[in-house]
């Protein structure tokens, strides 16, 4: 530090032969308060100017998700509406045995959800049993892509022209052809089996209504708002029916679902938020892209008269700065030079080793204090740094500590105290090569529990945890400590036995089994029935890994699960060996 010292005050007596400690002074402080006033001024002006733009991309995002939920919301009902048709149960006969009674039923809905253009109900050979207003009753839709896809589920198709169906309707007074949303459910009897499809032409018309209505009401009045199907088509909006979007920017807007960016439309650049539609509770969503965009122009103009008057403010400051270097630098060059002097006697033969204190300015007082402040922590480096050793050696017991404390977490399923998945395939390979080496018997368990989403259903997750952690416990309390038991994940279980035969394997496997169907699990005062079902393997020369152990035992878990389940079947390794079950 001493000779840091020495160096910083013979180049200050180098620059004094040419220059004077106050011009010195007085070129540095302007030039540090033109610098730092600009940066100053032009960082306000940039943050000011982000910011806003960063509000107006919020503001039209919001007014995107906003729309979109809506769209979705609205989507959403419709479908609930017609599936719960479907399945009333007073139209049963009605289906098959009275097309003027169910004529009127599907009238009636028809005027209670009046952007329903037309349902109609078709038999399974796709002839129009009834339609509301009798349109198309008698017809073959049988080649519609609707009924084909309502035949096997529901189904929803995107927004299209319907030629003969608004044939029949009334002329639109606008003159643009009619455009609708495919709605199609299949239907069944109380046997299920299948008697037809009902189907329903949305009309668009509602999605153009929506759009008005946020303009008016939600949006400002120079956002401009769009629906764009997913092949990046305009179904509402500015440009109707042209290509709005397409190829690598398309896939980016779908695979990123909502964001901003800048794109120029017509001859103006334009800030557009875009959300794409991700459905509501069943409705799945056609993936509708929702647009709102503003004229960059407008949505920044207050972001850059504001960075024009910081900018003005800045360079007026930048001037009064410069005029105010000159009297600080007269201020604080004196005891500058008294600090310079006493710095270059410090180290000397016969100079002093700390600095005198001096007056002036608050900073060269502050100045002052740091450097004598400094030359006494010089004295105590040494000691400081003999700590420093001593505390790194104690944090590097402790971070022992901990790594070990991390690894047991790192391998532990936080639910049930088994090990996880990671953890399990690691012991069940080395476990392979061991039982390959020896030639040694083992065998993998798949267990499931039965049922399990009605468990949660009835009783609530919490009573899911518990049935998870009670079979859990069933399972570690059955095996030998040389078994390795696992949870695989959500209510699924692996279990790897050692030095077993494929006897024992099964007696084991059924001993779970049977123990946890004559447990009842508790859940505070209820008592909850639960039983599982188990695929076994045993392992055989053609495994490459426990994968195949695992897999085997998967296979043998499903055709429990098909045969009954609360059942126990063994998988064996070919096709040549017969499966038994217990």
């Amino acid at each position: 530090m001493r000779n840091l010292l020495q160096k910083l005050a013979n180049r200050l007596h180098v620059v004094e032969d040419h220059l004077t400690v106050q011009t010195q002074i007085a070129a540095a402080v302007a030039l540090m308060s033109v610098l730092l006033i600009g940066a100053l001024a032009g960082g306000a002006a940039f943050v000011s100017y982000r910011n806003t733009a960063s509000l107006v991309n919020s503001s039209l995002a919001t007014v995107a998700s906003t729309t979109s939920g809506r769209l979705d919301r609205f989507m959403a009902e419709r479908q609930l509406e017609m599936n719960l048709f479907s399945r009333l149960q007073p139209l049963q006969k009605l289906w098959q045995d009275n097309p003027v009674e169910l004529r009127r039923a599907l009238e009636q809905l028809q005027a209670t959800f009046s952007d329903l253009a037309w349902i109609g109900f078709a038999d399974v050979n796709g002839k129009v049993v009834a339609a509301t207003g009798g349109l198309l009753e008698g017809a073959s839709v049988a080649a519609r892509p609707w009924f084909k896809e309502g035949l096997q589920r529901l189904a929803i198709g995107d927004v299209h022209e319907a030629v003969l169906l608004a044939s029949l309707l009334a002329q639109r007074e606008d003159g643009e052809p009619y455009r609708f949303v495919d709605l199609a459910f299949p239907v069944k009897d109380s046997s299920g089996k299948l008697l037809g499809v009902l189907g329903g032409h949305l009309n668009w018309d509602w999605a153009s209504q929506l759009i008005k209505d946020v303009e008016a009401n939600d949006g400002d009045t120079d956002t401009r708002l769009s629906i764009i199907d997913k092949n990046g088509v305009v179904l509402v909006g500015p440009d109707k029916g042209t290509t709005r979007y397409g190829g690598e920017q398309l896939a980016n807007i779908l695979k990123k679902r909502k964001g901003a960016f800048s794109e120029i439309s017509g001859d103006q650049r334009m800030l557009t938020a875009f959300y794409v539609g991700m459905g509501h509770r069943e409705y799945q969503g056609l993936n509708w892209i929702v647009t709102a965009s503003q004229p960059t122009g407008i949505a920044l103009a207050a972001a850059i008269s504001s960075a024009e008057i910081i900018l003005g403010i800045g360079a007026v400051t930048a001037l009064i700065g410069l005029g105010l270097a000159v009297v600080i630098s007269r201020r604080i060059a004196r005891p500058i030079i008294a600090i310079t002097t006493e710095a270059d006697r410090i180290g000397r033969a016969s100079g002093p080793t700390m600095l005198a204190r001096q007056s002036g300015s608050v900073e060269v007082v502050q100045l002052t204090r740091a450097l004598r402040s400094l030359l006494r922590r010089i004295g105590f480096a040494e000691e400081r740094t003999r700590e420093a050793e001593l505390r790194a050696s104690e944090n590097a017991l402790q971070f022992k500590d901990d790594l070990v404390k991390l690894q047991k977490m790192a391998d532990t399923d936080y639910l049930t105290g088994l090990m996880n998945r990671r953890a399990f395939l690691a012991v069940a390979d080395d476990t392979v090569e061991f039982c390959r080496r020896y030639k040694r018997g083992m065998a993998t368990l798949m267990i499931d529990i039965d049922h399990f989403k009605k468990i949660n259903d009835t009783h609530g997750h919490a009573a899911g945890d518990d049935a998870i952690k009670g079979i859990a416990d069933i399972i570690g309390q059955s095996i030998r400590t040389t078994d390795k038991a696992a949870r695989f994940g959500g209510e699924e279980f692996v279990v790897l036995l050692r030095e077993i035969d494929q006897e024992t394997a099964m007696l084991l496997a059924e001993r779970i089994r049977s123990s946890i169907e004559q447990t009842a699990i508790r859940h505070g005062e209820t008592s909850i029935p639960a039983t599982v079902s188990i695929g076994v393997a045993i392992n055989a020369e053609g495994d490459r890994d426990v994968q195949d152990m695992i897999e085997r035992a998967d296979q043998g878990l499903y055709v429990a699960k098909k045969t009954g389940r609360n059942r126990t079947f063994l998988m064996p390794a070919s096709e040549g060996r017969e499966a038994r079950a217990a």
